[in-house]
């Protein structure tokens, strides 16, 4: 009876420790999502959002979460899907969700997106306006009455495309606006139907690449005195390059840089957004793995610019990580 009732007080001994411990420090199992629905909102086909949020939606899969990623028309419309609650985390250019926070610009009618907030920021984007090298297209003024894709209608790329064409003067007044996205404006050049395609991404875009194989191509340059000009009133843009290596052109090209951000919004709560902000960046090999533009993700860098207030959740993961803004 001695070892019997020995042994019954040995168990609950366990059992109460083991609650303990669940409840100090939680599950170490590596299910640190367990049982959280999780939708990643990337961008479309052709663009660097598609294949990292796919691979995001894999990592935190393994974390236990009921986790996918979607496929949007990126920037704008992943701000307003977040802002309604509708996902828990998705992609952005840091000049859309600033506008977006601030409910300007673009945002006027929908107002302000206030319950967005920022994760991360991530690696810069790079604005390149492509044509073919037969097209005649060399600047900015050669877009005048040619018929352009200028990103999905109210994306980050549309919304950057209009400040360039206003700081050389220009609107769409002047040229045939098409709002297509990365893959439909390359296809258009393909088909004849259009003559240069304006995208924002990471270096190399898959849509660039793929037109090369047919096509030899030229992207125009956005020259850096612009780029400042047009940073007093968009402080998210910066002068960057695209190297001549990229694409194996003869020259490197002067355009827009402007970094995207990992957005979230208040109504997450601050644990799983801390799982998730943790999850991303102890996977970045994994991420970098999935498509070149992520090497140049840095949590050094990560409170650099942020659009929107930073999530509680994600400031704690920071804050052990000695990264501060």
């Amino acid at each position: 009876m001695k070892k019997t009732l020995f042994f019954s007080l040995f168990v609950a001994l366990i059992l109460v420790l083991g609650a303990c411990s669940d409840k100090a420090g939680g599950s170490d199992d590596g299910s640190s999502l367990e049982g959280e629905f999780i939708t990643v909102l990337t961008g479309g086909s052709s663009g660097v959002y598609f294949p990292l949020g796919g691979a995001m939606a894999k990592i935190y899969q393994e974390m236990g979460a009921n986790a996918n990623s979607q496929s949007t028309a990126a920037s704008a419309a992943n701000i307003t899907t977040l802002n309604k609650g509708d996902a828990e985390v998705g992609f952005s250019m840091g000049d859309a969700a600033e506008d977006g926070y601030k409910g300007i610009d673009s945002f006027e009618e929908q107002g302000a997106q206030e319950n967005v907030r920022s994760i991360a920021s991530l690696y810069p984007n790079y604005l390149q306006i492509v044509a073919t090298a037969d097209s005649g297209i060399k600047t900015i003024e050669d877009l005048k009455d040619k018929s352009v894709a200028v990103g999905a209608p109210a994306s980050g790329t549309e919304i950057s495309a209009k400040r360039v064409l206003e700081a050389y003067g220009m609107s769409y007044d002047d040229i045939n606006e098409d709002f297509l996205s990365f893959a439909e404006g390359v296809e258009g050049i393909k088909n004849g139907t259009i003559d240069a395609v304006v995208i924002s991404s990471g270096l190399p875009n898959a849509g660039v690449m793929e037109l090369q194989t047919t096509n030899d191509i030229v992207v125009v340059e956005i020259a850096e005195e612009k780029v400042l000009e047009m940073q007093e009133n968009y402080p998210s843009f910066f002068p960057a390059t695209v190297g001549a290596d990229v694409y194996g052109l003869d020259a490197d090209t002067p355009t827009i840089g402007v970094n995207n951000v990992l957005l979230t919004h208040s109504e997450v709560s601050d644990e799983v957004v801390y799982e998730l902000t943790k999850g991303f960046f102890e996977n970045l090999d994994t991420l970098k793995d999935t498509h070149n533009a992520a090497k140049d993700i840095d949590i050094k860098n990560a409170l650099k610019n942020l659009p929107a207030p930073l999530h509680p959740g994600a400031k704690k993961y920071f804050d052990e990580q000695g990264i501060s803004e």
